[in-house]
């Protein structure tokens, strides 16, 4: 010890060693003071304090260092490598940080040790790194001993300062690091001997001169972080001062909330209990004990237990056998150890009297709990009759679609797991649309709802039925052998066929079942339901069959009617589509009266297709009125070319005829094409019609308005109804063929085409024939006084040629 005196005083430059004293105290109360703000937060800004304080103590310790060595005089001048010297500012820095890292997230005295004693081994880095960096001849002798005490005597001596200040003694801490930076750094140059040491060249990169100014610049970082530090203490102590304020205000508002509380609690809806750590009740307001006072213990209830008010719930120990007993209190204990684990519980409870109660228990900070207590009786019926509304039927009670798809999915997830057989069945009511119409709505309503229950009486274990929407149903049956099925199925086909009563009146009842089995006819919902559907409408199409099962004609054939839908949409895009013309002919002078226009389509890969064949699926898949238009505009560009001023009669389909659109559609075309709208004759046939006859007739009177004809046409064969006839003015009236077949051989067929040509005399309505093929059937007309004919007899279609007379040179057939 002596020694290190001796050393001291004799070998160094007391001006100096005074400065470093005071930089390495500066910097040592910036660190400990920064320390404490850093141990104060959390997140980044902690991290950013952490980043402040390594730079206040590792600038402290290598400035500390430096000036030492300005102090230190050996007999020669010193010089130092500027790299070895920059690598040891920057091993106090990293060093100093990690300790003080340590120190600051720390919880125990013994992290704040350790902390403190990392920034010792980064003061004895710092110094030793620094000592390497000397440029001179020779070699330093070392005392190993006195290597070792530096050490220890840094590490011990910075863990009892991050120690003190951790206590908020900051003073007694900066000391200690000061007396752990400057006992280290002398101690360490004691154990060094430099006589056997001299000087190199005078040129040295970094000369006591530049280190003196590198330490005064560090010198003065580490007093702006103290003066930081310091300004961040005098902050703090305003900020306790206003938060002492605010406490004295916090707790005068505490007590005038507390009487509010109080006052709240005992007049809230629900129920409050307060438990402490141990389970027993602290606190409890009136509505609890309305709630569940009489399954409490009597006597004073502070004093019990959750454990007692629990057992009562579930009917009480008096009433529980020995293993019951020891089973709720297994599940009571269970619920309290999930509460003590920070776990929110909320379940419901039913009491004897029939109340749905739930029980909501939060955990507090103190490892109690708050248990609201709510009766939730009204609220639970409501919700389950919300339930039952979305899953069925408001107007039959039965399941809805919904419940129906989510059944299915379910019974479809248990037979890929085992080898449960099942079938959809596709329930479609027959007629029912007649019946609003004849009876009214609430008729059709009664109905449904009759034939719902009957549905419902029929079900039994592993059936299922539903209503889809409007007079659709579906049902699901598991069956382990076919005759289980056959069984349900004439059950529900018996429910259906039934007569009902309903309005006052009698209605039978008549349905279209379809059949799909699982895995045969699909293995997923969607092709399941679907193959049902193809089977109900197969049924529906066959006049003597209300049931039936999927076959696989049946997808090909849907298949094929939606690959010709597409192709459809194809032709019309690609100009597929042509028309050929049929003369039409006065009977008694065989003058050409105008031209029926026929539409004609070759379909690619197939061949010629017959308008009764792809009209349907155009109807279908909505092309009808985009063919519909091309037809009325093309027909009408031909015609206006045409030398001789003919009539031209145009087909339009129901779906047309039903579309306000078809006014501006004709008048459009008129305009565009230049034809005279006297040319322009419309065929409507009488079922077109009567889908919606209000509307028809309102679009045809528009149309007729324009100076176009209309035509009925088919006239025979749909209702031909007078009513018919009557509400529209027709321009023409034209016989179905189906009666020109036989006309000149069955008195039937003539009697019915007499009948029509007198009914258009009557009403001053010419009348035309189609289908004329023999001459015979021609001769019959004449007799009879029909205006006009049409057939093969008189030209077969085909497309128009003319010659500069103005004749028609031929037709080609098509």
């Amino acid at each position: 010890m002596f020694r290190i005196f001796d050393f001291f005083l004799q070998q160094h430059d007391y001006r100096f060693v005074v400065i470093a004293a005071l930089i390495c105290l500066v910097s040592a109360y910036a660190c400990v003071n920064l320390l404490r703000h850093a141990n104060r937060v959390q997140g980044r800004m902690q991290w950013t304090w952490i980043g402040v304080a390594a730079l206040a103590v590792g600038l402290g310790i290598w400035a500390t260092h430096f000036v030492g060595m300005l102090a230190f005089r050996p007999g020669f001048s010193l010089s130092y490598d500027w790299a070895i010297t920059g690598a040891s500012l920057l091993i106090a820095i990293v060093l100093g940080g990690l300790g003080i890292a340590m120190a600051a997230r720390g919880r125990s005295g013994t992290d704040h040790f350790l902390g403190g004693a990392v920034v010792g081994i980064a003061i004895s880095a710092m110094h030793y790194t620094g000592i390497a960096a000397l440029i001179m001849g020779g070699a330093i002798g070392w005392n190993t001993s006195l290597i070792a005490i530096s050490i220890l005597a840094g590490m011990l001596l910075g863990g009892l300062a991050f120690v003190a200040a951790m206590r908020r003694r900051l003073l007694l801490a900066a000391l200690v690091l000061t007396l752990a930076i400057c006992g280290m750094h002398f101690t360490a140059m004691q154990a060094a001997d430099f006589s056997a040491c001299y000087p190199l060249s005078a040129d040295s990169p970094f000369t006591n001169e530049l280190l003196s100014l590198a330490v005064a610049g560090i010198a003065l970082l580490v007093l702006g972080a103290a003066i930081g530090s310091i300004m961040l203490d005098k902050a703090d102590h305003r900020r306790t001062q206003r938060e002492k304020a605010r406490q004295l205000a916090d707790a005068k508002r505490f007590k005038d909330v507390s009487t509010l509380l109080e006052l709240a609690t005992t007049h809230m809806l629900q129920g409050l209990c307060l438990f402490s750590a141990d389970g027993r009740l602290q606190y409890y307001n009136e509505r609890a004990a309305a709630l569940v006072g009489d399954l409490l213990p009597k006597g004073d209830k502070r004093n019990l237990q959750f454990q007692h008010l629990a057992l009562a719930l579930y009917g009480g120990e008096a009433t529980m056998s020995s293993e019951e007993r020891a089973e709720q209190h297994l599940r009571i204990d269970a619920l309290i150890d999930s509460i003590h684990k920070g776990e929110a519980l909320d379940y419901l409870r039913t009491m004897h009297d029939g109340r749905i109660i739930r029980f909501m228990h939060n955990p507090t900070v103190d490892g109690g709990w708050v248990t609201t207590i709510d009766d939730v009786t009204s609220e639970q019926r409501s919700q389950a009759a919300v339930a039952h509304l979305a899953f069925h039927d408001s107007l039959t009670n039965i399941l809805n679609r919904a419940a129906f798809n989510e059944q299915l999915d379910q019974v479809l997830k248990t037979a890929e797991e085992t080898d449960l057989n099942f079938a959809v069945l596709a329930i479609d009511l027959d007629r029912f649309k007649e019946i609003n119409d004849t009876h009214g709505h609430v008729v059709g309503d009664e109905v449904l709802k009759a034939l719902a229950k009957r549905l419902s009486a029929t079900i039994r274990d592993g059936e299922i039925i539903a209503r889809l929407g409007g007079d659709e149903f579906a049902a699901l049956k598991t069956f382990t052998n076919v005759d289980s099925l056959r069984d349900f199925v004439a059950r529900v086909e018996a429910a259906l066929f039934s007569t009902v009563e309903a309005g006052g009146v009698s209605i039978a009842g008549a349905a279209s079942i379809g059949v799909a089995i699982y895995p045969d006819d699909g293995n997923e919902r969607s092709r399941l339901l679907n193959n049902a559907d193809l089977a109900m409408y197969r049924a529906k199409s066959e006049f003597d069959r209300h049931v039936c099962y999927y076959e696989a004609d049946m997808d090909e054939h849907a298949r094929a009617r939606r690959a010709m839908a597409k192709d459809l949409w194809t032709a019309l895009a690609e100009n597929q589509f042509h028309l050929v013309y049929q003369v039409q002919k006065s009977v008694e002078t065989d003058a050409i009266t105008g031209y029926e226009v026929l539409l004609r389509w070759n379909r690619p890969g197939f061949g010629p297709v017959g308008p009764a064949d792809f009209i349907p699926v155009a109807e279908e898949c909505g092309a009808i009125s985009a063919i519909g238009t091309w037809v009325l505009r093309k027909a009408c560009m031909d015609a206006a070319s045409w030398p001789e001023k003919h009539r031209i009669a145009v087909n339009i389909s129901g779906v047309q005829v039903s579309q306000i659109e078809l006014i501006d559609t004709v008048r459009d075309t008129l305009m565009l094409t230049g034809l005279a709208p006297s040319r322009l004759e419309l065929e409507v046939t009488e079922t077109a019609i009567i889908a919606d006859k209000a509307r028809a007739l309102h679009v045809l009177r528009q149309i007729k308005a324009m100076g176009v004809a209309i035509a009925i046409d088919d006239f025979g064969t749909g209702y031909s109804s007078l009513d018919t006839l009557r509400s529209f003015p027709f321009d023409k009236i034209k016989i179905d063929r189906s009666f020109m077949n036989e006309v000149d051989l069955n008195d039937q067929s003539k009697a019915i085409v007499r009948a029509i040509l007198a009914l258009g005399r009557s009403l001053s309505i010419p009348v035309l024939a189609e289908g004329v093929e023999t001459s015979a059937q021609l001769d019959v007309l004449r007799a009879e006084g029909c205006s006009e004919a049409q057939g093969y007899l008189l030209g077969r279609p085909g497309a128009m040629d003319w010659q500069d007379t103005a004749e028609p040179l031929r037709r080609r057939p098509s």
